[in-house]
């Protein structure tokens, strides 16, 4: 990691560290330019100073936008508490505004929830005349960590973490369980389901490795075995498999109600001892003070509430 010494910092104009904060967050001069209420040229100018202070390039031209270099992620790291306070500072009161903002919002989720969330986005920016961007990625509960280290990735929607560190703040967004979803078509069982049924009937598991989860652990310390078909990794492949196929699928009461809705299938209470989980938004630390992070958790706690999650 790259080391900065005192003189250096005591060199350093309080509004670089913030043009060099909104240039890590937006990886656009221009957008950098837009959040600050400064042209492109003076976040240019701004930019030219960072590198000739710090002896770096400290952020390089992608195709997906400016990526900053080992030394501006070091830096970055080094001061990520005091460039959080200086930009909330220096920002205080200033309101983001979605239909003159350009900006691109990357978030990353399980496609149960993205299953909701980006159709009901997408019509957000649609009614509302945004000019926002989302960009929705891919996650789990065991990747949700390699996520939130994507320096591109503005916010994780993910079951709660069992553990917390300094380095990422989480809020709590909406709790829930599971259901049972079947073609009655094709399964002639009790309603609701029992639990000799549901240890009898054979079921399409979801899991993002393809591997156990948390039925097959149940079922498990039951003393049976899970009677599986067969394996997805995405909720979304349940569209195709439910309607054609004499198996259950035990998945988030959330998308078992669109789903049974849409392809006139049956839900049922799970007939076993089953957890709950609790979703939460996660993102890093160092965007905290943020006023687009913090827009896009709140547009995500208005998604709630519309959805009665």
């Amino acid at each position: 990691m790259a080391v900065i010494n005192p003189i250096d910092l005591q060199r350093v104009d309080l509004n670089l560290l913030v043009v060099f904060q909104a240039l890590m967050q937006e990886g656009s001069v221009t957008r950098a330019g837009y959040k600050l209420s400064l042209s492109q040229s003076a976040v240019s100018a701004a930019l030219s100073r960072l590198r000739k202070l710090f002896d770096d390039p400290l952020f390089e031209r992608t195709r997906s936008g400016m990526a900053p270099t080992p030394k501006a992620l070091a830096l970055s790291l080094s001061l990520r508490p005091s460039l959080s306070t200086i930009a909330s500072v220096i920002l205080d009161d200033v309101e983001f505004e979605p239909w003159q903002s350009d900006r691109t919002f990357h978030l990353a989720m399980s496609d149960d929830i993205e299953m909701l969330f980006g159709p009901w986005a997408a019509r957000q920016k649609l009614d509302h005349d945004w000019k926002v961007n989302f960009a929705i990625h891919q996650t789990n509960s065991h990747l949700w960590r390699s996520s939130l280290d994507d320096p591109f990735i503005d916010l994780v929607l993910t079951t709660t973490p069992a553990y917390s560190t300094a380095d990422f703040r989480s809020e709590p967004l909406f709790s829930g369980d599971y259901r049972c979803v079947y073609n009655p078509a094709l399964l002639r069982l009790s309603d609701p389901i029992t639990s000799r049924e549901y240890i009898e009937t054979r079921h399409v598991r979801v899991s993002y490795d393809l591997q156990r989860g948390w039925v097959d652990d149940v079922l498990g310390a039951m003393g049976h075995k899970r009677n599986t078909l067969c394996t997805i990794s995405h909720f979304s492949g349940l569209g195709a498999l439910l309607p054609a196929l004499p198996v259950i699928a035990t998945i988030p009461e959330h998308v078992a109600v669109r789903i049974a809705a849409a392809h006139d299938l049956r839900m049922s209470p799970v007939p076993i001892q089953m957890p709950r989980f609790t979703i939460s938004a996660l993102w890093r630390t160092e965007v905290d003070g943020l006023i687009e992070n913090q827009w896009i958790r709140d547009l995500c706690k208005t998604f709630v509430g519309v959805h009665n999650l």
